[in-house]
Formats: C-alpha cells, sequence, structure tokens
C-alpha cells in the first residue's frame, strides 16, 4: 500500500500534465484505501469534469467538501502551469463568492499577465482594499502596539518572565504583519491603478 502522499503527489504531476488516465488511476487507488479522504474525492471529481463526464463528478463532488476553497486552491496551483485551466476555476470562486478579495486579486493579476487588460481592470476594481489594509495591517499593528505596551508595563511589576512571553508574542504579530502587508498594499495599487 503507497503512503497518501505519494498517491496525492502522483495524481496532482499526472493532472497537471493533463494525463487524465494516470491521473484517475492514482486517484482510484487511493480512495480504494481512503474513501473519505476529501482532496482525492475532489481531485477525481475534476478529473472526470474535464474529461467530459460531469455527471459522475457531481457524485464525487458532494463527498469532496467545500468545493469552492478546494477550487480555488486548484486556481492557486494552476496558475503558473495551466493559465487557462486556472482561470475556469478562479471564475467559478468568483461567482460563488463575489466579496474574497484575493480570488479577485489573483484573477486579475492572471488577466494582466495574460495581457488581457479590459478583464484585468474589471477583477480589479472589483477589490475591496479596505477590508484587506484593515484586516492584514491595522488589526496585527494594534495587536502588536497592546502586547508591546503590556509588556512595558510588566516589565515596570517586575514580571519579566512573563513580559518575555508577550515580546515573544508581540514579533509573532510583526510576522504576521510583515507576511501580510505587503498584499494589501497590492490590492490598494491595482485598485487605484485601474480606477
Amino acid at each position: 500500500m503507497e503512503p497518501i502522499g505519494k498517491l496525492l503527489e502522483e495524481i496532482i504531476t499526472h493532472y497537471e500534465k493533463k494525463e487524465y488516465d494516470s491521473a484517475e488511476k492514482a486517484a482510484d487507488a487511493l480512495l480504494a484505501t481512503h474513501p473519505d479522504f476529501h482532496r482525492a474525492q475532489f481531485l477525481k471529481a475534476v478529473i472526470l469534469e474535464e474529461t467530459g463526464r460531469a455527471d459522475e463528478a457531481e457524485k464525487h463532488y458532494a463527498k469532496a467538501g467545500n468545493k469552492f476553497t478546494l477550487w480555488a486552491r486548484l486556481a492557486l496551483q494552476l496558475n503558473d502551469v495551466d493559465p487557462q485551466r486556472a482561470l475556469t476555476y478562479y471564475e467559478r470562486v468568483s461567482k460563488a463568492d463575489p466579496q474574497n478579495n484575493l480570488v479577485w486579486f489573483s484573477l486579475g493579476s492572471l488577466y494582466e499577465k495574460m495581457g488581457r487588460i479590459d478583464k484585468a481592470r474589471a477583477c480589479f476594481r472589483n477589490l475591496s482594499p479596505a477590508k484587506e489594509i484593515l484586516s492584514r495591517i491595522f488589526i496585527p499593528l494594534g495587536f502588536m502596539i497592546f502586547l508591546v505596551s503590556g509588556a512595558i508595563m510588566m516589565i515596570h511589576r517586575g514580571e519579566k518572565a512573563l513580559a518575555s512571553l508577550v515580546v515573544a508574542s508581540a514579533v509573532f504579530c510583526l510576522f504576521w504583519l510583515k507576511r501580510d502587508a505587503g498584499r494589501a498594499v497590492q490590492m490598494a495599487l491595482k485598485k487605484n491603478k485601474y480606477k
């Protein structure tokens, strides 16, 4: 019996190369031993759908869990490998979740890279950067300031051990801020560029 990770990687590798028969065989092998494995059910459904068997695919989508989230992840995965297939899944998710800034940003960026500026403009106009700036910059920054203030107060009271834990949490918030702030700024810049 092959490990789950190896079979999953085999499915994905064959799927990305459009080797549908091999991908489906690997998916069937994984589902034979782990029928409740959501990602395998999802990939089996995608393979069936892309090979013209949409009716069969629905049975597997029903067992896959949140197919919209999985479609978004698949689109991100296909972004550089097969942009045309990525567009299909980005567009599905954008219709299902029109408030998802990450999907609009990714879809717009892909259209922009493909030189389809009108489509990119339409996507970037759907962005709500204020929401992203609030959640990715101001909330982590506020929490970090709160933690640093608390650590300073603890040090003044002589609670240095507890203050060190709070400072460590503040450092974690700094990394969180560094990771997420760039994406929020990019979204704001794209929205402004394509007004």
